[in-house]
């Protein structure tokens, strides 16, 4: 039963990632649909700059939203923070589905990446926070299930709107996304505050009432009064050992101790970007256009194309999540999607522009499928596992939010050169993405540490931080068992 609870509350947070998902995939069919082009861009429906401002400015939004959750989050609560941004969620979906001009689209999206930007860098933060460590894989993990659903919906959802006449074609697509933006708002009132959260402001009875939901035997009992101790003894060692303000705290992730956490961080969430799947997932209709896929058919490929990503997450969690170790997850996908994209290249070289026989061309279209399905499986929730359960407490929403707005800026890089490049180079853009993924992979395999099955405090080891001690009546404790010399892994498998 609490393990049932931690699955709902963590389902509820989750409709986060779907908001991420649906906003994020929703702009690369409203981009494959005519009247679309024809209303933003004129008779020529084109227009390369406008076309990379309006996926760009997503993620500049998404920039700032990462900087500014780092601070919501630790001052208002992730809780809160989370709530704040399913309403800017909602009103930018309204914004960009009455848009009367590029510039109000253009403003709309912002939006909504401020919004995603606070969603990617809370949404795992809490729920890693109320996982148990040996689930962690998988409850974080249900994030990335609802991101890689928000991206199948947001497919078919554009697949849809094609069957409708004029405007309403993208408008009515671009107000879908608000659904999941009000249930988010809504559910949020019914899940706890963290309680690391809550222990951080001194409230320890809250916190402890949420923990004790979380068990059911005794022993369990005895195992949060353990976990309590734990918890508020780091937290304060923490306190001792470093400047509490927040600004100080920003600062100590680019000092010796820690700089080593923001740039593992900061490396994995940006190769989500340089491993060529947002770039596949904003431009797909291009990709299709070169093997004479365009209007309802690439539509519909794409719809099939956010499928796979959610078949690749199901066999994440059921294959994957806490039974592989993360270092070698991460390192395996890299060379999988190296050698994916590796296809993708040599097909369109030989066949791309060929006039009579497309098969080259749609054999390439179907590695980009596999590509979805292998990214869903090594990357598209180990990602925000990682990235979520790194850092010490006082630093945690803050690393992740300068991890978020990294990858942010990267993203506004590809998004605004993504066009002109493929408008330039074809087929040859796939090689940055092959020599990325190769190299994250030799970085993944030297130096990625194992943080799999160890609770957040016990990780802060891996890093070489000092660990808290605690004392309970005659026993004493340390923040990384029950008695001295008893590890809390094997206390908990005893339970």
């Amino acid at each position: 039963m609490p393990r049932l609870l931690i699955i709902g509350i963590a389902l509820v947070a989750a409709l986060g990632g779907l908001i991420y998902g649906v906003d994020s995939g929703i702009i690369g069919t409203t981009l494959g649909q005519d009247t679309f082009k024809l209303y933003m861009f004129g008779p020529t429906k084109a227009n390369p700059a406008l076309l990379g401002a309006i996926v760009s400015c997503y993620n500049a939004g998404q920039a700032v939203g990462s900087a500014s959750a780092g601070y919501l989050a630790d001052k208002f609560s992730r809780k809160y923070t989370i709530l704040l941004a399913a309403i800017l969620a909602a009103g930018s979906a309204a914004i960009q589905a009455g848009s009367v001009n590029v510039g109000m689209m253009i403003a709309g999206r912002a939006i909504a990446g401020f919004a995603c930007g606070q969603i990617l860098s809370v949404v795992p933060i809490y729920i890693a926070e109320i996982s148990p460590p040996k689930q962690r894989g998988f409850v974080v993990g249900l994030q990335g299930m609802a991101i890689a659903c928000g991206f199948a919906i947001a497919n078919w959802i554009g697949y849809g709107g094609s069957y409708a006449s004029g405007d309403a074609q993208w408008r009515i697509t671009l107000s879908m996304q608000i659904p999941a933006a009000v249930c988010l708002a809504v559910g949020i009132f019914f899940v706890p505050f963290s309680p690391r959260w809550l222990i951080q402001q001194d409230r320890h009875e809250e916190a402890r009432r949420i923990l004790l939901r979380f068990h059911d035997t005794d022993e369990d009992h005895d195992l949060v009064n353990q976990e309590m101790i734990q918890i508020r003894e780091q937290m304060n060692f923490e306190k001792m050992q470093n400047n509490p303000s927040w600004f100080a705290a920003v600062g100590q992730l680019f000092s010796r101790q820690y700089l080593r956490r923001t740039m593992t961080a900061s490396f994995i969430l940006t190769m989500s970007q340089l491993s060529g799947s947002q770039v596949i997932q904003n431009f797909q209709n291009i990709f299709y256009a070169t093997a004479g896929f365009k209007g309802q058919q690439a539509l519909l490929i794409s719809g099939i194309y956010g499928l796979m990503g959610v078949i690749g997450q199901v066999i994440y969690l059921v294959f994957v999540a806490d039974r592989w170790p993360r270092a070698r997850t991460m390192w395996t996908g890299s060379l999988v999607l190296c050698v994916m994209i590796s296809i993708c290249m040599a097909l369109s070289a030989i066949y791309g522009h060929s006039a009579g026989d497309l098969s080259g061309a749609r054999g390439a279209i179907a590695f980009i499928f596999l590509y979805s399905m292998a990214y869903a499986i090594f990357f598209n929730a180990m990602i925000w596992v990682l990235s979520s359960e790194m850092f010490p407490f006082f630093l945690r929403s803050k690393g992740v939010a300068v991890a978020v707005f990294t990858k942010a800026v990267v993203a506004i890089i590809l998004s605004q050169i993504t066009p002109l490049a493929i408008a330039a180079v074809s087929w040859r853009y796939y090689s940055l993405f092959i020599a990325t993924n190769f190299a994250a992979a030799v970085i993944y395999f030297f130096f990625l540490p194992e943080t799999s099955g160890k609770s957040l405090e016990e990780i802060a080891e891996l890093f070489g931080d000092t660990l808290a001690t605690g004392h309970i009546g005659e026993i004493d404790i340390d923040a990384k068992g029950i008695e001295l010399g008893e590890p809390l892994a094997e206390h908990r498998s005893r339970v």
